[in-house]
């Protein structure tokens, strides 16, 4: 029996969803709140062995009775006749409709809103100022001008075999989790039905490889100090202190640069770098102590006349962070003839083999200089100032052999 709109109306909402027939498929499904909507069941391909599908017409009374029959005939007939899956076809205008809304919306809108969101959220400022770098060099060039949900995997994948290429898989590892982050806000917002770079990490895989920076031998420590007094390279002070100091405290390069000056403190001749600056994940990060020798309380007393007293130590205009970058200590070196002999974090190995080698110091001592994460959970749980007496002396006793 077909309905009538005299039925369909008095029909009771109840305690189960259920669907009442008009006939030919069609079907008025009510919930247990009394809301009723229509749809069509049917076979595709239409015969007995075909898959049943719904295909979900809209709600009542929106959509009248009359009107329900009148779309279950024309989807009936584009079945039949042109061989069209309804329900497949109604997924795909509602795909190109989305994509329609949407065409102007960018990769760089969402992502520039999705970094702002998360730097006034949970992130710290070194991360902040970490992530805007890889978009700015690694991924907005490439998919920045895109429009979101018109970008795919292979998109995805361009940007990351590129930043392979140069060298720096690691990098793209890090810059394709970003690409990832930006897609699932985007997702969540609407803007895009899918993440396209999802997949990349299961199938696409960036090569794990050991990184090693580069650190020239004990016999070439001569030559690099005649550089660096000569400065061949035409480097201003800031540089060539931010070197000195590299050599003289193995510190990593990141921790250098973004030195303030109320981190030192001059009576005690400590530099005390914070935690939220030291490498390792968030709660794992403790603020680390490095005794200053004459020869590095005396840098650092040079670049007060520069940068002092307050604020950054290694101040610059020309980045967004406000103190100079990892590559102006790299160039520098370079342009002193130490291209791929030396860069900044290579004066951590240089330290390393060289206390062990000929100031014969407990490697315990020197590895809690270097300041790496402990990974036994009770002995990383010790004081931050383990050691500082022998450290004290072991930093002395370095300056004075760089020195000689």
């Amino acid at each position: 029996m077909t309905l009538t709109d005299v039925q369909i109306k008095a029909e009771p909402p109840g305690g189960v969803r259920r669907r009442v027939s008009d006939g030919g498929g069609l079907l008025l499904e009510i919930d247990p709140a009394g809301g009723k909507y229509w749809i069509w069941r049917h076979r595709y391909p239409p015969s007995k062995d075909g898959k049943q599908q719904d295909y979900r017409i809209g709600p009542y009374p929106k959509i009248s009775l009359k009107k329900a029959r009148q779309i279950r005939d024309e989807q009936r007939k584009r079945m039949l006749i042109e061989g069209i899956n309804p329900c497949a076809a109604k997924r795909q205008e509602k795909v190109e409709r989305f994509v329609a809304h949407h065409a102007h919306t960018t990769f760089e809108t969402v992502a520039l809103d999705w970094h702002s969101n998360k730097a006034t959220g949970t992130w710290s400022a070194r991360h902040t100022s970490d992530v805007i770098q890889k978009l700015e060099k690694d991924i907005l060039p490439s998919l920045g001008a895109l429009p979101i949900n018109q970008i795919s995997t292979q998109d995805c994948l361009a940007v990351l075999r590129k930043i392979e290429k140069r060298g720096s898989p690691e990098q793209g590892k890090r810059c394709l989790g970003v690409i990832s982050q930006v897609f699932d806000y985007a997702s969540a917002l609407g803007f895009c039905p899918l993440n396209p770079a999802i997949s990349l990490k299961r199938h696409a895989p960036v090569k794990q490889t050991v990184e090693h920076y580069p650190s020239i031998g004990w016999e070439e420590v001569p030559e690099l100090i005649a550089a660096m007094k000569s400065n061949i390279a035409g480097a201003d002070a800031l540089t060539l202190g931010g070197l000195r100091l590299l050599m003289l405290t193995f510190v990593r390069t990141t921790e250098l640069i973004g030195a303030d000056w109320s981190e030192i403190n001059w009576e005690q001749k400590i530099w005390t770098i914070p935690a939220e600056r030291m490498k390792g994940k968030r709660g794992s990060r403790k603020e680390h102590l490095v005794p200053l020798s004459k020869q590095a309380l005396k840098i650092f007393k040079s670049l007060l006349a520069i940068t002092g007293p307050d604020g950054l130590i290694f101040k610059s205009v020309r980045t967004k962070s406000g103190y100079i970058s990892n590559n102006t200590l790299n160039m520098a070196l370079k342009r002193m003839g130490f291209d791929e002999r030396m860069c900044g974090h290579g004066f951590r190995s240089l330290a390393l083999t060289n206390i062990q080698e000929k100031l014969k110091i407990d490697f315990r001592v020197i590895d809690r200089q270097l300041a790496h994460l402990e990974k036994n959970k009770v002995t990383a749980a010790y004081n931050r100032a383990e050691y500082l007496d022998e450290r004290t002396k072991m930093m002395q006793q370095w300056a004075d052999l760089v020195d000689n």
